[in-house]
């Protein structure tokens, strides 16, 4: 009986919650759209790791290159155009920390010392910081 209650007790908790309501706004984008998007988020993460690997290897300066390559803002038509303006604010602090760490990285000595690896700690962590904004307020449908 004691296992019984137990077993119902965690399908309650699980159904309770599976059932919880994500409050994220939710983006519907246009079918191909939503490929090319969600393509481009995971570059992003590629790219992301890419940063943190060369920052464990103490190459800060490549590190900022690479995010300014791959994650700083580009010219252009961008996805910024199918998405409300509260997302594009967002997107666009991402992409401006993204070029100030490779600012800040490139004008940091190489190995870094304490003081400035601090400082490119700090840029890499405004950039995460936007990611998880960004991934807290937003879904896609």
């Amino acid at each position: 009986m004691r296992s019984l209650v137990l077993a119902a007790g965690l399908l309650s908790a699980f159904a309770v919650s599976a059932a919880a309501e994500d409050n994220r706004t939710a983006l519907d984008l246009p079918p191909d759209v939503k490929v090319q998007f969600l393509e481009h988020m995971r570059t992003h993460m590629t790219s992301l790791n890419d940063v943190i690997q060369l920052m464990s290897d103490a190459k800060i300066g490549q590190a900022g290159e690479l995010a300014r390559k791959e994650m700083a803002i580009r010219k252009g038509m961008g996805f910024g155009r199918y998405m409300p303006p509260e997302f594009r604010e967002m997107g666009f602090e991402f992409h401006k920390a993204a070029d100030d760490f490779g600012r800040v990285t490139s004008e940091l000595p190489e190995p870094p010392d304490a003081v400035s690896w601090s400082k490119a700690m700090n840029g890499l962590a405004q950039i995460t910081m936007r990611c998880s904004a960004c991934h807290a307020t937003f879904r896609i449908k």
